[in-house]
């Protein structure tokens, strides 16, 4: 397996001002028509949701893809079938069978991972693929898989409003752009509030809406993720008897429990108020070790988290997205985070943030001597 720190895709450029997939797919002869597709969009919960799901379809279907972002620990994480990871071998032989089109079609960091998805998924004949969106929907490279079943959209909050807006009515015009007319639409029960909206955007679409009831599950923020899931199997009459899955890592993975450390990716205000809202359900009062990412409302999440709880600590963290907390509101800064943690070894940590920051601590946490 090839870990997320080794560099296999070179990310020349992440965003772009046209995006070429669709050419490069036109060129291919569009295998992409050949992959039934369940789309996931959302803020909050796709990559819980989009395991899930791929999980219990697979009590239906022989071959099931499941395509998410951002991998963890390995890069072959994004692209698995039945659970099993594309091997270093596939994943670098697709890679090397696209670079002209790479060149030609001047595609970005994410085309790129969709296109080796969509080529591995065609040729190993999947009976149908889970994916998730990456940012957005509607100018998503994930919006080009054309045989779409349904789509599942999870929470909706703001995130990414330098690329999607400033106000939630254009995140949610940016996340339904995905949906395909005169199919379903199954919508995270904590999107009630925008129900008017919604509908609004797709009346002329010819889209069956289906709400999702909630779930009753341990980590409080999953039962919403979970009840998307089992009315999507309801719809698609899937037979389950429970829904008693791991969520992925980093989404509340308990790394010991006496004293109790946990990790957790909620990096904006929707994904930190339902983390608390978990805490809180579980009478838990940890230390708080929190690291962002740029871009995202900074103070509004500290100040959350410090009504909260008692300790807020901040830290930075190696990777090029990290923010730079010198720059940040809040007195308790911790300049190395590793030395922090084995300085506080014995106390009740929760370390949240950045899907980028997470997996370090978790490696470090197993790695440590």
């Amino acid at each position: 397996m090839i870990k997320v720190d080794q560099e296999i895709i070179p990310v020349h450029q992440r965003f772009a001002q046209e995006y070429n997939l669709g050419k490069a797919l036109k060129k291919l002869n569009h295998p992409e028509k050949n992959i039934p597709t369940i789309n996931i969009v959302g803020t909050n919960g796709k990559g819980s949701t989009s395991l899930f799901l791929a999980k219990t379809l697979e009590q239906k279907y022989q071959k099931v893809g499941l395509f998410t972002s951002p991998a963890f620990i390995y890069h072959n994480e994004r692209i698995q079938i039945n659970g099993q990871m594309i091997s270093d071998e596939d994943l670098k032989k697709y890679l090397q069978l696209i670079e002209p089109e790479i060149k030609e079609f001047n595609l970005t960091f994410f085309e790129i991972w969709t296109l080796i998805m969509i080529l591995y998924f065609n040729d190993q004949k999947v009976d149908i693929a889970a994916v998730e969106a990456g940012i957005g929907g509607l100018k998503d490279a994930t919006n080009l898989m054309s045989e779409q079943v349904m789509t599942l959209l999870t929470s909706i909050s703001f995130d990414h409003t330098e690329v999607l807006g400033e106000k939630i009515e254009d995140i949610i015009v940016q996340k339904l752009g995905i949906v395909k007319p005169k199919t379903k639409l199954i919508v995270s029960h904590d999107n009630l509030q925008y129900q008017d909206t919604i509908i609004e955007l797709l009346k002329d679409k010819d889209v069956q809406i289906i709400w999702a009831d909630l779930f009753d599950d341990v980590i409080s923020y999953q039962g919403r993720n979970k009840g998307l899931v089992s009315k999507a199997l309801e719809v698609l009459q899937i037979e389950h008897n429970d829904l008693n899955l791991s969520p992925p890592l980093g989404r509340y993975t308990i790394l010991k429990s006496d004293p109790k450390w946990v990790i957790d990716g909620a990096h904006n205000l929707d994904g930190i108020t339902q983390l608390i809202a978990t805490v809180k359900q579980q009478n838990w009062n940890p230390i708080i070790l929190f690291a962002s990412s740029t871009y995202k409302n900074h103070q509004e999440i500290l100040d959350l988290l410090q009504q909260n709880f008692d300790q807020v600590y901040i830290t930075n963290f190696d990777h090029f997205k990290s923010w730079d907390i010198r720059k940040i509101k809040n007195i308790n800064k911790v300049k190395d985070w590793q030395v922090f943690l084995k300085e506080y070894s014995n106390k009740d940590i929760l370390i949240c943030g950045s899907l980028y920051f997470i997996p370090l601590v978790y490696e470090w946490f197993n790695n440590r001597g």
